[in-house]
């Protein structure tokens, strides 16, 4: 087999190669993004659900929590 022939084949299983992973990066980057929008959705319903909440009882639920910027120094 002349070198040119195997130096082809070797080009092409390198781009193959680098083809696979980036694919397989794409795949991973867009399941992360996935389950990042999710979160945040779902922090979106809660937050919304505890104004609701707010808004209807005139009250702050027992969970409700926030933190107050610490102004010791």
């Amino acid at each position: 087999m002349p070198p040119r022939v195997k130096a082809e084949r070797m080009k092409a299983r390198g781009q193959e190669k680098l083809t696979n992973k980036l694919a397989a990066t794409r795949r991973i980057a867009e399941e992360k993004r996935a389950n990042a929008e999710a979160k945040l959705n779902e922090k979106a319903l809660r937050t919304s659900e505890k104004a609701d909440y707010i808004r209807r009882t005139g009250h702050l639920p027992s969970t409700f929590s926030f933190k107050l910027p610490s102004l010791c120094w």
